[in-house]
């Protein structure tokens, strides 16, 4: 097999050993049909030209003429074009309105409808990556789901956008089995680590944090934590075991797993929901799966 970034320099994809038609993360085909660098803009870490940025450095935005433009917003890492914050540095949390970041004072009560608290634990209610106010970390490679290759299989790589063949018209609820963002493990490990909000320390969830997620998603729609019930495919948001994403692992999304906090080099542990009730296995760790990160809270 001879690989097209080995005869042209960065690209994934090509025609011949001079014609390039995609580049991988970071870089995008020049008029040459070769791969140069998006930091020939100033700030940009993701672009579709030579002019076009899509994915800005930490404390810079995507501004109306496709260039990185600074967040004017004191302590705000990832911030949006209408002026509104998307997330706050380390030790800082989001107001309400997004339009500034306050230092954390033990106020955070895992209140916020991006969230849900079981026990003395904080749980993402969406994937990583489906909200504003849930971001994926500039060193994290973003894909569109079937469409684009993520460059290797040590990248940490998530792909957004449809990451399952089949959507249950009957769902309980509007978030959609059908469109998520879905990651490898490394990068799942990466996001948490990463996530600031409200300057609290986030990671993925111990299988035994995992075991009662179940109860709190079947039949709860909205007002729970929005998970995949593969099986029943009626109380949930159900996804599919069918669904690919082009360039991950064997192509395969799994968005109805959820990857947990332990692996042993290959393989990481994961939990399934079906039936309301939780399954734990293990998966190749370049598979695609939901991420969901939690934070202890004090206990009242």
């Amino acid at each position: 097999t001879i690989y097209c970034s080995n005869i042209i320099s960065n690209c994934n994809n090509c025609t011949s050993s001079t014609t390039c038609i995609s580049c991988i993360g970071n870089y995008y085909v020049n008029s040459q049909n070769k791969c140069s660098p998006c930091s020939d803009i100033s700030n940009c870490l993701q672009c579709s030209s030579g002019s076009t940025c899509t994915v800005c450095a930490s404390g810079y935005y995507v501004n109306s003429s496709n260039k990185c433009s600074k967040c004017t917003i004191s302590n705000c890492a990832r911030c949006n074009t209408d002026g509104t914050c998307l997330a706050c540095n380390s030790d800082y949390y989001l107001s309400d309105d997004k339009k500034s970041c306050l230092p954390n004072d033990g106020n955070f009560n895992c209140s916020d409808s991006n969230f849900m608290r079981i026990g003395n634990l904080c749980i993402t209610r969406r994937n990583m990556g489906d909200s504003l106010m849930l971001p994926i970390p500039s060193t994290v490679n973003v894909a569109t789901a079937g469409n684009d290759y993520c460059y290797s299989n040590s990248q940490k790589c998530c792909w957004k956008g449809k990451t399952s063949d089949y959507c249950n018209t009957n769902a309980n609820g509007n978030y959609s089995g059908c469109t998520r963002t879905v990651c490898n493990w490394d990068a799942a490990q990466e996001i948490c680590a990463k996530f600031n909000y409200a300057g609290k320390t986030w990671r993925l969830a111990t299988n035994t944090e995992r075991a009662n997620w179940g109860i709190n998603s079947i039949n709860l729609a909205n007002n729970g934590l929005m998970l995949c019930d593969y099986e029943s495919g009626l109380k949930s948001e159900r996804c599919p075991t069918i669904s690919y994403c082009n360039g991950a692992f064997k192509n395969e999304c799994a968005p109805w797993m959820i990857w947990g906090n332990n692996n042993n080099g290959i393989e990481a542990n994961a939990s399934q929901l079906g039936a309301g009730k939780y399954h734990t296995t293990t998966y190749t760790k370049n598979y695609a799966l939901s991420v969901r990160c939690v934070t202890e809270m004090d206990t009242e």
